[in-house]
């Protein structure tokens, strides 16, 4: 059977961009696990955990790692996990992604 010829490299095509995540943990929060995980999290903590220390009141929408996966956080432990709001999710999850790139620690309360 004949077969394809090999292409060559484009040395102007970058093999693998900065920006992109060194592990990819789709497969995970894609799963039924931690969809029943998040779930019952949110249903257990149904207010933002930063919005509330604010003094602001507002429902949780997503759950999040305290301690990122990449970085050592447990992927499952009630313990590493917090209900936020999708705004300071976003901030959190910019701000912890400023920090991996450039290596510098950014603190804040």
């Amino acid at each position: 059977m004949p077969k394809l010829p090999v292409s060559k490299k484009r040395p102007w095509i970058p093999a693998k961009p900065k920006h992109m995540r060194e592990v990819d943990n789709a497969s995970f929060y894609n799963s039924r696990r931690w969809r029943n995980i998040s779930k019952t999290y949110r249903k257990n903590h149904p207010l933002c955990v930063k919005c509330e220390r604010e003094g602001i009141i507002k429902a949780s929408e997503c759950v999040d790692h305290i301690t990122p996966i990449s970085m050592g956080g447990s992927m499952v432990s009630t313990f590493n996990l917090q209900a936020l709001c999708n705004s300071c999710h976003a901030k959190k999850s910019a701000r912890e992604g400023f920090e991996k790139r450039n290596n510098v620690k950014i603190y804040k309360k």
